[in-house]
Parts: structure tokens; sequence; C-alpha cells
């Protein structure tokens, strides 16, 4: 063969090399972003940056990806995640040997959740609805034997929770913690 067919040949293979490489990339990009490229459903630029408008005009602060977790996962949450999410937010108010995760409970987590039960099937549901349904209550009195039902559930083995914190004790908990997790 000529030099020059070996160059065409060449330069054509790293051409559609390159060309392969920036379609994979852009088509991983949107993949994370979602089906039509935004991060956010509503895909407006404040939306996409992680701020949103509040009632006064100011900017606020969004969850990334619209899961106030702060994780990028699929949804409908799988039943494992749903457990887990509801497992390490009951943390901050009981009282147990050991403690491996933590999320702290707000209302947009709260409701987050209740989202998913209307969204998805499972197997817990209604273990998951009343539990969830006393926190947006803001009835916590349970929250021993919400955390010992999701824990079992779980087939924990090590970590039982004892008894509820004391609003002292459930504040240097949550100020104790260095970050979020499941």
């Amino acid at each position: 063969m000529s030099k020059k067919v070996v160059g065409i040949i060449i330069g054509s293979v790293l051409l559609l090399t390159a060309l392969g490489v920036y379609i994979a990339v852009g088509s991983l990009d949107m993949n994370r972003a979602g089906n039509d490229g935004t991060r956010t459903a509503g895909g407006n630029a404040e939306q996409a940056a992680g701020v949103e408008m509040n009632d006064d005009g100011e900017a606020k602060k969004v969850s990334k990806g619209g899961n106030p977790f702060g994780e990028e996962v699929k949804t409908p949450l799988s039943e494992n995640l749903m457990q887990q999410y509801i497992h390490a937010m009951s943390h901050q108010k009981v009282a147990a040997k050991e403690k491996w995760s933590f999320f702290e409970i707000t209302d947009e987590r709260i409701d987050y959740l209740l989202n998913q039960l209307e969204i998805n099937k499972y197997k817990h549901e209604g273990t998951y609805k009343d539990i969830l349904t006393s926190w947006k209550e803001g009835d916590f009195s349970d929250a021993v034997s919400d955390h010992n039902k999701v824990w079992r559930i779980q087939e924990g083995t090590i970590g039982k929770a004892t008894g509820l914190l004391s609003p002292k004790e459930e504040e240097a908990y949550v100020s104790k913690q260095k970050r979020e997790k499941r």
C-alpha cells in the first residue's frame, strides 16, 4: 500500500475515534442531566444552577436533581433506598449503641419520600407511610418503634434503638454530625 492510502486510513480511524469519544461523553452528560438535557424538572437556568427563586424574589438553594438528600439516584426510589433514608433520618431522634448513617429530618425530605410512595409500590409501603405521616405531623413519639421496624425489615443485628433522645441530646447529636450519609 502506498503512504497516501495508509495516511488516509490512519486519519479516518483517528477522526472516527475522536467523534466516538465526543458522542460518548456528550451522551453521558445527557444521561446525568436527564432526558431533555436539563438538570432539574423545571429546566430553567436558576434551577440548573441549583438556585430557585422564592415568592419574595430571593434566591434559595435547591437540592441536586430534585433529591433533597443531595444524592443523584434513580427514581422512583428502590425499596432498599427508601429504607435507608427513613432509617438514617430516625437516628436523629433515637438512642442506640451504634448509628452508621444520618440524614437530618426535614419537611422537604419527608414530602419527597411520601411522594415516592405515590409513584411506586413497595412491599412495606404501609409501614413507610405510617412513619412518614406521623413525622409530617411533627409526631416523633414512636420514633424508637419506627426505627426498629425499619431496622428489622433491613435484618439489623446491631444498633437497635433503645429510647428517645431528649431535645438537648438530639441537638448535640445533630451538631456533632460532620456529614450526612446512608
